[in-house]
């Protein structure tokens, strides 16, 4: 499974590998779809997860349409992929915590993969629960 932390600029990619959620990268959004297709192919991935970004109050937002419309163009894409979308609001926030802990590089060069992370995790619990 990989995990999507998408924005306009840069997005954070995790991956789920045998259960286990790691940050793996972040790339520049014009470059997402060719590493989407590498990361399907080495690693026979059958879903993608998408960070839905509602605010805290589950309002839409516009970087919420972005997505939704991202998320249209992903499955056209990859027809033979389960894309879908979660809502986890307080990803970002999480992983800014977790690198002022541990980290004393920049916290912004890890931020988004680490988020996709914690995304991917949230899924992966919510959906053992259903």
């Amino acid at each position: 499974m990989i995990g999507i932390d998408l924005w306009d600029k840069r997005v954070g990619l995790a991956l789920a590998l045998e259960w286990v959620v790691i940050p793996h990268d972040i790339v520049p959004r014009v470059e997402l779809i060719r590493s989407l297709k590498k990361l399907l192919k080495k690693y026979h991935m059958q879903k993608i997860v998408v960070w839905l970004p509602y605010d805290l109050y589950g309002i839409d937002t516009k970087q919420l349409e972005k997505t939704q419309v991202f998320i249209k163009k992903l499955k056209n894409i990859f027809p033979d992929i389960e894309i879908c979308g979660h809502d986890e609001r307080y990803t970002t926030y999480e992983a800014e915590l977790t690198l002022e802990k541990n980290w004393k590089k920049s916290k912004n060069s890890y931020k988004d993969d680490i988020s996709a992370a914690l995304i991917l995790e949230s899924y992966i619990r919510s959906s053992k629960a259903h």
